[in-house]
Parts: C-alpha cells; sequence; structure tokens
C-alpha cells in the first residue's frame, strides 16, 4: 500500500514520510504497518508478518509505479483537487480518485491481474451508487499493436462492452492509449446451401472468428484529463451484463457510439441471405 493513517489520523504517502513520522497503521484494519524504503522498489507500507488483513499483500512493484506516477501527474493539473491514493470508501478503493473542476468525483482502477467480469461489474455499480466516475484502465505493453492479432483476456472484452467498444491502456503519467477490438477471422470455408429464391444449390464462404483473437483498431492519444463523464444504461449484450454505470469515459459515448456492439459473431456467411 502506498498509502496509510498517522497518529493524528492523517493520510500520508509512503514516499514523502520517514521513520520518524510514525507509527503508522493500516486504513483497513487499524493495525500498525512497517515504512519501507529502498534503493530498489518504490516506499510502500507493509503489514508486519504475523499480521491476518490482506490489504496491501501481494500488490505488485508494477502496480505500486503505476499509481504512483499518475498521482504524481495528476497534482500538478489545476483542474485536479482532493487528489488521493488508495482512498476508503468502504466497498471500494480505487487506486487514484480526485475532484475534477471542483464538482466530479473521479476514480481510476489500474487493473493488473486478472479479475472476473462480476467484480468489475460491482465495484462500478458502487461508484455509480457514489456518483464517482470510473476509468478502469490497464497497462500498454507490446502486444497491442495494429499489425498482428491480440490474444485478449475475458475482463478486457468485458471493459470494451462496458466503455463502448474502447479499452483504455495506460501509457505513463496521465497518458492512454484508446484501442477498439475488430474481429478476427480464424478460418474460412466453403459452404454448400439451397438458394430458395433461385430455387438451385449454391456455394458460400463461412467465416469462423476467434472467440478470444482480436485485430486491434488504435486510436489517438489521449489524456486521462480529456475524457468526459458518460453515462450509460444497465444493458445485456451477447452473454455479458453491463450495469448502469458512470464512466470516465471518451465524451460523445452515451450509448450511441457506432461501436457500442460487441464483436461480429464467431460464424458469418457471405453470399447467401
Amino acid at each position: 500500500m502506498l498509502s496509510a493513517v498517522n497518529e493524528p489520523g492523517e493520510t500520508v504517502m509512503a514516499w514523502e514520510a520517514t521513520r520518524e513520522d510514525g507509527p503508522f497503521f493500516c486504513p483497513e484494519c487499524d493495525e500498525e504497518v512497517i515504512l519501507k524504503k529502498g534503493s530498489i522498489v518504490l516506499p510502500h507500507f507493509a503489514h508486519y508478518p504475523e499480521a491476518s488483513c490482506s490489504y496491501g499483500t501481494g500488490e505488485s512493484e508494477q502496480h505500486r509505479r503505476a499509481k504512483y506516477e499518475i498521482y504524481e501527474a495528476l497534482r500538478v493539473h489545476p483542474s485536479v483537487s482532493h487528489l488521493e491514493v488508495e482512498r476508503y470508501l468502504t466497498e471500494v478503493r480505487p487506486d487514484v480518485s480526485f475532484l475534477w473542476q471542483r464538482r466530479l468525483r473521479v476514480a481510476i482502477e489500474m487493473q493488473i491481474s486478472a479479475i472476473s467480469p462480476a467484480e468489475i461489474a460491482h465495484r462500478t455499480r458502487c461508484y455509480a451508487a457514489k456518483n464517482i466516475w470510473v476509468l478502469w484502465t490497464t497497462p500498454y505493453h507490446n502486444n497491442i499493436s495494429g499489425l498482428t492479432p491480440y490474444n485478449t483476456r475475458v475482463w478486457e472484452r468485458y471493459l470494451h462492452a462496458l466503455y463502448f467498444g474502447t479499452v483504455y491502456y495506460w501509457l505513463g503519467g496521465i497518458q492512454l492509449l484508446p484501442v477498439h477490438f475488430e474481429s478476427y477471422i480464424q478460418d474460412s470455408t466453403l459452404e454448400q446451401y439451397y438458394d430458395k429464391d433461385e430455387k438451385k444449390e449454391k456455394l458460400r464462404l463461412k467465416h469462423i472468428y476467434s472467440p478470444v483473437l482480436r485485430n486491434l483498431d488504435l486510436g489517438k492519444k489521449v489524456a486521462i484529463t480529456d475524457l468526459q463523464p458518460v453515462k450509460r444504461k444497465a444493458v445485456h449484450l451477447g452473454k455479458l451484463d453491463l450495469p448502469d454505470a458512470q464512466l470516465w469515459s471518451i465524451q460523445g459515448s452515451q450509448g450511441k457510439h457506432p461501436k457500442d456492439v460487441l464483436p461480429t459473431p464467431k460464424r458469418k456467411t457471405e453470399g447467401g441471405h
């Protein structure tokens, strides 16, 4: 964890604190935690070995550094106030959250490890209930290219549907790369069918689409601060149940986005009716 609470009850950042500022306490369980500082890892707080609280345990260095970078980049923006990492909101704890233009509450969820669509939906509902606009994002990596098909993860496909056909990949600082998933033809065959209009047998091309591979349409880079509040109604798309949501997203996506669809179905034919 990057933040903890000191004896007066103030939230302190690990990279700004010294051991002399302690003791420090976990915001989840109120137990005392250790400030860890070294030359390799980012300063952070950790529970003592005998602690039973799981908050902050198993967090990767990549996750900590992503939160730190976003926080430091946002803190100098004139429209951002009340900036905090790991803000305690009872049911949810966003990685970074802030007040935009003194009126909109925004939460950022940096997703690195695997997560179920059900958990994404649950947290998204919680943010909407609290009138908070949420951005789900995940770090960019070298496999994301418009030149080769990309092996999508199930939660990426869920976010793609949730955000009207866009996944926001984090590039560093407050920079994001919007990416749209296009269907990928895994195989094609000719099949025979009977044309009722012409009353004869004909051939048509049948495409078989991959359930996980996608061609990528890379958008233009945007900043977290370029995004806008976008509401969407709960909807059932294919096998996906999307909740009522308040999204921090590209403006103009309020349910009318041309990419507010799932990728092309697995099977499609050409030359038929």
